[in-house]
């Protein structure tokens, strides 16, 4: 005979099965909001770029002197000799080759000196040839016993002072030809007129500039430098010229160094040598060189940097929360700038992960992720 179960197990079982499922339910819809809090983190984390810190013990400063193009030579030209300007072949701007006359004199009165020395020169050549008979008769003539010791001494007395006028009057016709070649100005080497002083009809003393010519065919710059830097030059360290416009100049060379630093800005002259047709007169040019500074810090972009108070500046650091990535910031200090990117030093270390950008969206203990 079955033994018959009491009428309230219906109950309990029903009871039982009502709180089994109700563990279940509950365990489901712990794990669902899980997940959906972990999609909300992922979905609330603000998607950053991120760099990493890699500490260097120095840098390389670009430091920048500027000075300017000079021409290799350039001469104020002027007459040896005062007068009259009677002609001037060039003008500002033209182009003249070596040994072309730019520039003359009015010679008039030269030439007509010079004439008149020629005539006299005529007129003793005719007397020193009779001079010259004349002796060779009065020698013959003392020899036969016809003429005087005195004649014969008068006679050669004679064609010598004669002679000698000569020779005075071939000096002074030299001297009048030296005087008319000064009346002209020459190129002394090809270039450009860059000044003109004076014109025709001027009347101009010895040594007046009349015109400045400029050589083109080689050009120099002048740059001053503190005594560290062109003393690394003069030892060979490298050196980089650009033009007014930015543009690297090739093939420039270093010339010399003036050991001397002047008292004003403290600097020493350097010149370089410059390619022909690279550069015009007074034209400005850059020497870039590179400058080592020993410093503990690491290179960043310069979007990685919000300023903050007392001039230092701010980055965000990422880290590791909870096992979320949340931000803080630390401090560093800007010792050299270079395009987008700067070189500074601060509490940060070796590996760190920085915000690479978009530091005005940030907060201390935000919730970030790195962007894909």
């Amino acid at each position: 005979m079955k033994k018959q179960l009491p009428s309230s197990s219906p109950r309990l079982l029903k009871a039982g099965a009502i709180i089994i499922s109700a563990g279940l339910l509950a365990s489901a819809l712990g794990l669902r909001l899980t997940a959906q809090e972990d999609v909300s983190k992922k979905i609330s984390a603000l998607p950053i770029k991120t760099t990493t810190v890699k500490i260097e013990d120095s840098y390389v400063s670009r430091r920048t002197f500027t000075g300017r193009a000079v021409a290799g030579r350039i001469s104020p030209l002027a007459f040896e000799l005062g007068g009259t300007v009677s002609e001037i072949s060039t003008d500002l701007g033209q182009q003249v080759t070596k040994g072309d006359v730019i520039a003359r004199l009015d010679t008039s009165r030269l030439e007509a000196s010079k004439s008149q020395l020629i005539a006299e020169q005529e007129e003793v050549t005719a007397s020193l040839k009779l001079a010259e008979r004349t002796l060779k008769r009065a020698e013959e003539t003392f020899k036969s016993g016809h003429a005087s010791a005195q004649r014969l001494d008068e006679a050669e007395a004679n064609a010598i002072t004669l002679k000698a006028r000569l020779k005075r009057l071939d000096a002074s016709l030299r001297t009048l030809d030296v005087d008319i070649r000064r009346s002209s100005i020459k190129a002394p080497f090809s270039g450009t007129i860059t000044q003109r002083m004076v014109d025709e009809g001027t009347v101009v003393g010895a040594g007046t500039s009349v015109l400045e010519i400029t050589e083109d065919s080689r050009m120099e710059a002048h740059i001053g430098m503190p005594p560290k830097h062109a003393n690394s030059i003069a030892t060979g360290a490298s050196v980089e010229l650009r033009d007014g416009k930015r543009q690297i100049i090739e093939g420039a060379t270093v010339r010399s160094i003036v050991p001397i630093i002047t008292g004003q800005t403290r600097t020493m002259m350097v010149t370089f040598d410059l390619p022909e047709n690279r550069a015009t007169r007074g034209e400005l040019i850059n020497a870039v060189v590179n400058d080592e500074q020993d410093a503990h810090g690491a290179w960043l972009p310069i979007r990685a940097l919000s300023s903050d108070v007392r001039g230092l500046w701010r980055v965000y650091k990422v880290h590791q929360e909870g096992g979320d990535q949340r931000v803080r910031f630390e401090n560093v200090q800007i010792l050299y700038t270079e395009g987008n990117r700067a070189f500074v030093t601060g509490t940060i270390s070796d590996g760190d992960i920085l915000v690479a950008d978009g530091m005005n969206r940030l907060a201390p203990g935000q919730l970030v992720r790195a962007a894909q």
